[in-house]
């Protein structure tokens, strides 16, 4: 008596292929961990994170290297290609994740401050900006944008003149390039489960720092790149003011023994 021996993906002669991939997508979605994207000029980072007992365990963090057409403004110029290759990538690396963060360059987002009426509800300031009548000086179609208000901890402006104001940062990222990552992922088979530009991101990485600083304090804190420096003041109630500084020159590598490094 003879059989058919389990080669490959056979088993006695079965094509167990559909199977192993319904598996493979049933792992995939039940899944608690979370694939980490940036795209920066430096290429595509990728980094698979998941919760353990002692914080976050990072796995597969590597840097793809990117030609220089493969992003434009910061986001992929085309969400096919780069869904494939993030694909590519999760099989190479073996990543089974359904959800995804992305990380997008500081420069992509307009960050700025605005005045609006004291007392509004998170829905009642994002109305007020989005209506016309109000007259509020905004050089972003905010129609077209996918944006977020923060209210910062700035002393409420008061005079005989005007209402109460409350300062306020907003975020804004325009639309079509929001809809291009979101392409991205859909052909990657991934739910965004979160998107931020850069300088957000970093001052997450401060937060113990930043949680201690009293009333009167604040930090400047500078991310020094070849093309430009990003500048963030930070007071205690967060970060209320973003700016972009042109770079003259790179910021030189430090000459560092094997000790000091």
């Amino acid at each position: 008596m003879t059989s058919t021996p389990l080669v490959g993906d056979n088993f006695f002669g079965i094509d167990l292929r559909q199977l192993m991939a319904r598996l493979q997508g049933m792992r995939r979605h039940v899944s608690k961990r979370v694939l980490l994207l940036e795209f920066a000029s430096e290429g595509l980072r990728v980094a698979e994170v998941r919760f353990s007992g002692a914080g976050l365990q990072y796995d597969h963090l590597t840097v793809f290297p990117l030609p220089e057409e493969a992003l434009e403004r910061g986001v992929p110029a085309d969400p096919i290609k780069m869904g494939r290759l993030i694909q590519q990538i999760c099989r190479e690396k073996q990543i089974s994740v359904h959800r995804a963060a992305v990380v997008l360059p500081s420069e992509v987002a307009f960050r700025h401050l605005i005045d609006l009426p004291v007392g509004l509800s998170a829905e009642d300031a994002r109305a007020y900006v989005l209506e016309p009548s109000n007259g509020l000086q905004i050089p972003i179609a905010l129609g077209q944008a996918d944006f977020d208000l923060l209210p910062t901890q700035l002393p409420v402006v008061q005079n005989a003149s005007v209402s109460a104001l409350q300062s306020y940062l907003i975020t804004a990222i325009p639309g079509n390039l929001v809809d291009r990552v979101t392409e991205t992922l859909q052909v990657a088979d991934l739910e965004l489960q979160a998107l931020e530009v850069g300088s957000h991101s970093q001052l997450r990485l401060m937060l113990s720092d930043l949680m201690l600083l009293g009333a009167q304090q604040l930090r400047l804190v500078l991310e020094l790149q070849s093309e430009c420096t990003q500048f963030s003041l930070v007071g205690e109630g967060g970060a209320f003011r973003f700016e972009r500084l042109a770079a003259i020159r790179d910021f030189p590598d430090p000459d560092l023994t094997d000790e000091q490094a």
